[in-house]
């Protein structure tokens, strides 16, 4: 959890878009509930140097977040019945999903969080910033949960695109999406 690592940390920078701090909610057939930054996350944000983060950032010598990330293609969404109001009528888009790009050796390790803004979005960004036509490794959450087969193929045909040595799917990835990632590229896997 966020406030247990920053009550840690304590001088740590928190980088941050503006709206991760806003009301969030999600909608579960006519149910309703709060899925935004918890209080205590606020609480704890707000005792620490707070960069606020709309465009890409670097955070240290190497380690850059990419800001707000362009939707642009046709294929992707934020994965999920997300809204900016309690009634659920005004949809999130969720601006506020960044990933980090971290260089190495072997060339640029992308961590995801969730990737609301799809993986493939997310990507192509990420070349776009660093200039890169080939990354390393990607690892983290790729909110693929409920995506739909083309989707999840579109997502290996760039994974190839940008000779991925590595991908590491983690949580909301979904079970469907990791095994068709481990069918279509076993050696570059894992879990």
């Amino acid at each position: 959890r966020l406030s247990a690592v920053l009550d840690i940390a304590t001088k740590a920078t928190v980088y941050l878009h503006p709206a991760a701090i806003e009301p969030k909610f999600n909608r579960k057939g006519l149910e309703h509930r709060p899925i935004g930054m918890p209080e205590a996350a606020k609480k704890a944000v707000r005792s620490h140097e707070v960069v606020w983060t709309k465009t890409s950032t670097q955070v240290l010598q190497g380690i850059t977040v990419t800001g707000q990330i362009p939707r642009v293609n046709n294929f992707e969404d934020v994965g999920g019945a997300f809204f900016l109001d309690e009634d659920c009528q005004k949809p999130d888009e969720l601006l506020d999903d960044q990933t980090l790009f971290i260089e190495s050796p072997k060339g640029l390790v992308i961590v995801f969080g969730c990737a609301h803004a799809g993986v493939v979005n997310t990507l192509h960004r990420i070349a776009d910033l660093s200039q890169r036509k080939h990354f390393y490794a990607v690892m983290g959450g790729m909110h693929l949960l409920r995506a739909s087969k083309t989707r999840i193929e579109r997502t290996i045909t760039v994974f190839r695109e940008y000779n991925l040595q590595k991908i590491g799917p983690a949580h909301c990835t979904g079970s469907s999406a990791v095994e068709k990632f481990k069918n279509a590229l076993p050696t570059q896997c894992f879990t």
